[in-house]
């Protein structure tokens, strides 16, 4: 009786696995939602970033190469004008009308003085001489000789000239070699007091043929 019993019992359980459904096999995340074993819905949020496109990467390492092309050339701004700033500039000297005035009567005093060349004295002058001496009698220290004299002061236009300006001549045909002291402007025609190679100390001016030649420009020390 009990034997008859384990065989009905097998022969339902055979009976019932034969009739279960075949397990599908999951090849993919999509194939798993189409057949209901994916349900977890994904946050956006966590997606992973979409590649980039070569029209992108391109457009990307074209505007780093930019940034850094830039950041250079500001380098180089910045030591290019580090470069060029003097570094023995003369500063612009704040003197009264009264005291410019004082000046040009001292340079009259040296009327007549001969040249003499590198003269510093009243017993002879050359040109850069002559303008030291009378400015050192105001405690006003220039440069020795003209070229370095006009890097000092700033550059203006020979119409703005004024009394006590230095006023510089290319008498040599190569670089400025020629300085004196501006002592009237009158309509661009500037008259100045110098040590000359032919006469010492004299007045002379533009409106002269040698001078309106070789006239360079007209730098302004004293405010």
């Amino acid at each position: 009786m009990k034997k008859s019993i384990y065989i009905f019992l097998l022969t339902i359980f055979l009976y019932s696995c034969k009739s279960m459904q075949k397990p599908t096999i999951v090849t993919s995340k999509q194939v798993a939602q189409k057949t209901g074993s994916y349900s977890f819905t994904e946050k956006t949020g966590l997606e992973k970033p979409a590649k980039l496109t070569k029209k992108e990467e391109k457009a990307i390492e074209k505007a780093k190469h930019k940034a850094a092309q830039d950041s250079i050339e500001q380098s180089k701004i910045k030591v290019v004008v580090e470069e060029e700033t003097p570094q023995d500039f003369t500063p612009t000297f704040e003197v009264s009308d009264y005291i410019k005035q004082q000046i040009l009567n001292v340079a009259a005093e040296s009327l007549g003085s001969p040249y003499r060349g590198g003269g510093t004295t009243p017993a002879g002058f050359d040109c850069s001489g002559f303008v030291t001496y009378t400015l050192n009698q105001f405690d006003i220290t220039l440069p020795r000789n003209s070229a370095e004299m006009a890097k000092t002061g700033k550059r203006i236009l020979k119409k703005d000239a004024k009394p006590g300006d230095l006023i510089f001549f290319n008498t040599n045909g190569s670089n400025i070699s020629h300085v004196g002291i501006v002592t009237e402007n009158s309509d661009g025609v500037i008259k100045f007091i110098h040590s000359s190679t032919s006469s010492g100390v004299i007045y002379s001016s533009t409106s002269e043929n040698y001078y309106a030649k070789t006239f360079v420009g007209v730098n302004r020390i004293l405010e």
